[in-house]
């Protein structure tokens, strides 16, 4: 018995129509009642957005779209400059760095997440307390948690979860949230930020969004960055300074 072919839900078109899944493009994504994050998130997830996952998703979006001179835009400006008529390789490359240490570690968090939303009360922080002394143990670092800069809390994941407590009907990942942050200064007996990524993590869980689809978005976000980073590399090359600088900062050993 042969298999049967595969099916795409995602675009169809005609001679005269496009739709995105069942929505006709021009007549009805084209119109003045139509964003670009609602479209995107009706397109990749299959179902009607509410207003506020809308709101939580774009405070997301333009939290993640710029880090500074990470390794990603780093690897983006090196390859501009070594190939400037291939701006969308550059933003690839830079998309590449996009993993389980940077930006990427929403992942991770989520993962942790998931292991204590479907517990309450006192079963959530025993669970909560046994994550973080198992990571202590191993001497690995929690996701979601710390950051080398912002101190003693991180100013973007305090004002994302304040959108999120304030949008989200039924906070579950974001209370599991606060109940690891709570186990995680217990067991350090010193307060321990937040950080943008470990915030991040809770309010794409409370709107649904698979663990597996969320680097996704953080892809989706920082390619915007990327763009900005290429466009004042063309104005102020940076990419022969990184280069420069590294080789003369490391000298060689044999």
């Amino acid at each position: 018995m042969s298999k049967s072919a595969p099916t795409t839900s995602l675009c169809r078109y005609t001679d005269t129509e496009i739709f995105y899944r069942d929505r006709n493009l021009v007549d009805e994504l084209l119109t003045g009642d139509s964003d670009f994050v609602t479209v995107m998130m009706q397109h990749i997830l299959g179902r009607d957005v509410p207003p506020g996952q809308k709101r939580v998703m774009n405070a997301i979006l333009i939290t993640m779209m710029e880090h500074g001179l990470t390794p990603s835009a780093i690897a983006t400006r090196s390859i501009y400059m070594s190939a400037p008529e291939n701006l969308q390789g550059a933003v690839a490359a830079g998309l590449l760095a996009v993993g389980s240490q940077f930006v990427g570690t929403i992942e991770n968090n989520a993962r942790l997440l998931a292991e204590l939303v479907d517990l309450e009360g006192d079963a959530q922080a025993a669970r909560a307390a046994g994550i973080v002394r198992e990571h202590r143990a191993r001497k690995a670092h929690l996701p979601g948690f710390g950051h080398h800069l912002h101190k003693p809390d991180d100013p973007r994941a305090l004002r994302l979860l304040e959108i999120g407590e304030a949008e989200c009907e039924t906070p579950r990942y974001l209370t599991a949230l606060r109940t690891l942050s709570a186990a995680v200064d217990a067991e350090f007996q010193r307060h321990i930020t937040i950080n943008a990524t470990g915030a991040t993590a809770a309010l794409l869980g409370d709107m649904d969004i698979p663990v597996e689809l969320m680097r996704g978005f953080a892809v989706i976000s920082r390619a915007a960055g990327l763009v900005a980073h290429i466009a004042e590399e063309q104005r102020k090359p940076s990419g022969r300074f990184i280069w420069e600088t590294i080789d003369k900062a490391m000298p060689f050993e044999s």
